[in-house]
């Protein structure tokens, strides 16, 4: 909805309840049309039954003779989706006013800095009859499958992060050598992870003896690299570890092993139920685009069908632009960072991949950064990827077609040899 239709849904005959919620304790304002107050503030206990403001509202329509009812909130932590789903459960609309908008509200409110619950449950009201709101994204079964999925998905990658950090800093302190050789993530260093290895005790080894040890459990582990690691022990300047560091080691790579199998299993899931939507299979035929891509997209912005324009996506993500004009100076343009952290992370890594490996992007990269008459910097070439590849995505939502690198580039105004 535009602001016009978001200001044309209130009447003379809706009534605005403004709701500050907290972790327990939440604060309710009415207002009507104008803005005016029409109620007394209402204070509830949100972990409590809900009835109890709702029979307020109820008192409230029928006090003011009114026959409409918005219930509006932040989206304060998670804590406002308990509320937003008894009062859906109810039929009645809500919306959300963006933590931003109250916040830069609030001077304008009354000249002064003071925050408190029942100034912001006045003003989310009052900011609700200007038209400032939004409407909650709402998923069915599959998308907010999905969602979740997507979050265990990347909590399981930012642990997994996190242990590979630690070997790292292990290996570094004990056996400096081994990272010259093998991959942490590689099969042949399971061996001396699992039998806590150090460069001394590998040193005073025969070499078939280590060679035998190597290739217990890895029949293809490769004997130029175990004689390599062998010599580079004989010279280790890696310090002397106690009992529990050796056992550090084994610790930390078992549980890297069980999170890579939880994210492959996660993964395979998340594709499972992300082919079941119709435009994804056709996402995924674009070079550089891959499943987990569009899990990601999907995961934070919900379903693309809800969308009217590439615009509100890349505006949810942050990555619309904002400049500072006035009439002496035209400012330069830089995204805005105002929305979403997760999908720009991931409409920047989507980027980088199609300039990569899209023929049709890496041209378009190579023209913004080589051949206009202002080049953009790499980076700023990037955001301009993203955007024209968030608008194919979009026509292809609305059209059900596939895309073809042939018509985008003869559609396009840019001279591709």
């Amino acid at each position: 909805m535009r602001v016009n239709e978001k200001i044309e849904r209130i009447t003379a005959d809706t009534l605005i309840c403004g709701i500050d919620i907290g972790k327990k304790m939440c604060c309710a304002r009415f207002c009507d049309l104008r803005g005016l107050e029409v109620y007394h503030k209402v204070w509830f206990d949100r972990t409590k039954n809900l009835d109890a403001i709702g029979c307020h509202i109820t008192a409230a329509m029928y006090k003011e003779n009114k026959n409409d009812v918005i219930i509006a909130f932040e989206p304060t932590g998670h804590y406002w989706l308990n509320v937003d789903k008894y009062f859906k459960e109810c039929g009645q609309e809500t919306v959300l006013i963006p933590t931003y908008t109250v916040k830069q509200a609030k001077e304008m409110h009354d000249q002064n800095p003071t925050k408190s619950d029942p100034k912001d449950a006045i003003l989310i009201a009052r900011l609700t009859s200007e038209g400032k709101y939004v409407s909650p994204i709402e998923r069915n079964e599959l998308y907010q499958d999905i969602y979740s999925g997507y979050h265990i998905y990347d909590d399981i990658s930012k642990e997994i992060n996190r242990i590979r950090n630690k070997i790292h800093v292990w290996n570094d302190k004990y056996f400096p050598e081994i990272e010259h050789v093998y991959k942490i993530d590689s099969v042949a260093i399971k061996a001396i992870y699992d039998n806590q290895l150090l460069p001394n005790e590998i040193k005073n080894m025969t070499d078939e003896e280590f060679t035998e040890l190597m290739v217990k459990n890895n029949s293809r582990a490769n004997k130029k690299s175990i004689t390599k690691l062998k010599k580079l022990c004989e010279k280790s300047n890696g310090i002397n570890p106690d009992n529990f560091t050796k056992k550090e080691i084994k610790r930390l790579y078992e549980r890297f092993q069980e999170l890579l199998k939880e994210l492959e299993e996660v993964e395979k899931e998340l594709i499972e139920l992300a082919s079941q939507i119709d435009y994804v299979e056709k996402a995924v035929e674009i070079t550089g685009i891959g499943y987990m891509s569009m899990v990601g997209i999907i995961a934070e912005a919900g379903d693309l069908k809800n969308y009217e324009h590439a615009k509100q996506v890349l505006k949810m993500s942050g990555l619309s632009l904002k400049e500072s004009s006035s009439g002496q100076k035209k400012g330069k343009k830089h995204i805005s960072k105002r929305g979403r952290a997760k999908l720009r992370r991931n409409l920047k890594q989507i980027g980088i991949c199609l300039v990569g490996k899209n023929n049709f992007f890496l041209q378009l990269h190579n023209y913004y950064t080589t051949q206009r008459d202002h080049p953009l910097s790499k980076l700023v070439s990037i955001n301009a990827i993203i955007r024209k590849f968030m608008y194919i995505l979009m026509a292809l939502v609305k059209s059900r077609e596939s895309f073809s690198e042939e018509k985008a580039i003869r559609e396009s105004c840019i001279n591709f040899n």
